[in-house]
């Protein structure tokens, strides 16, 4: 079990307290586990190792390819105003392949309707003009970049499941 080698690398270089924290775990599953006396999920265990010192990715539909951990705790997040936390909720709740939560029926459905109709037609004007405002209020062009790159992921995502 390579990842249970990693896991006693990083106590021995780090401690268990800091790998504890880095984990989101406690310090008492940090020495369960190497110890391997863990009576709980290691598979989720494992995957977390695997994600902060591995590098195991997923690829989310809103923010593209990132890491196994990140994914989980955005699927933890609440239902927000933030229009790109609100994207990322309604990805985790709308049959993402990555998330482990049921399905919501509205965001189902929502999605299934978009999904299914051919004749609603990506209105590019108008997203850059919401995005264009967007940027204004928080934080200028810069912004603007970052709101450009996650329509492009979300588009490519959408484009992709299609494809399939």
């Amino acid at each position: 079990m390579k990842w249970l080698n990693v896991l006693r690398q990083q106590v021995e270089l780090n401690g268990q307290r800091p790998v504890a924290e880095k984990l989101g775990v406690s310090n008492a599953v940090v020495s369960q586990v190497v110890n391997e006396k863990y009576p709980g999920d290691m598979n989720r265990i494992q995957a977390l190792v695997e994600s902060v010192y591995m590098s195991k990715t997923v690829l989310c539909p809103v923010l593209g390819e990132i890491a196994w951990h990140a994914c989980h705790q955005h699927q933890k997040n609440e239902f927000t105003s933030n229009p790109q936390k609100l994207r990322i909720y309604r990805a985790c709740r709308s049959g993402c392949d990555n998330s482990e939560l049921p399905v919501t029926q509205n965001v189902q459905l929502d999605a299934l309707a978009n999904r299914g109709n051919t004749n609603s037609k990506y209105d590019a004007s108008a997203v850059i003009n919401r995005l264009s405002r967007q940027a204004d209020n928080e934080g200028g062009r810069h912004r603007l970049i970052d709101l450009l790159q996650d329509e492009l992921h979300s588009l490519a995502a959408r484009f992709n499941k299609l494809v399939k």
